[in-house]
């Protein structure tokens, strides 16, 4: 009887350790915080990257690329567009090339996202996106 428990016991332990974990997923949205109300900086490189955020229908917003501190403007040169769409990426709302900071006004969703494109795969973990009133 003990046998069976303990045989009962190794076999779901190794169970339990064959099982493969999940893949990691190759997420692009910013998940870190930085400073002075932005999203970031984003770890290892990506040429784009993104936040999602809810805002007051008609009003006027600004999408931002900040440096990794989070509080002065990113570089533009670095910076190949900045877009504001939907949260699903099917409608746009603003797009402006080689800009830090794009204005918008708040669809009727109340829903967007602020999106930078970046010159360069090892640009983006030197950035963060804030969505601030305009």
């Amino acid at each position: 009887m003990q046998f069976s428990i303990l045989a009962a016991f190794v076999v779901a332990a190794v169970g339990v350790q064959a099982a493969p974990s999940p893949a990691p997923v190759a997420a692009r949205s910013v998940e870190a915080r930085a400073g002075c109300g932005s999203s970031g900086p984003f770890g290892t490189g990506h040429f784009e990257w993104y936040i999602t955020a809810s805002c007051t229908s008609g009003q006027q917003y600004d999408c931002q690329a900040m440096d990794a501190s989070g509080c002065e403007p990113g570089l533009t040169g670095k910076i190949g567009s900045l877009e504001v769409d939907d949260p699903n990426d099917t409608t746009q709302y603003a797009k402006g090339s080689h800009t830090n900071s794009l204005a918008f006004t708040c669809p009727s969703s109340g829903q967007v996202r602020c999106q930078a494109n970046f010159e360069d795969n090892n640009d983006g973990p030197n950035y963060s996106l804030r969505i601030v009133p305009a």
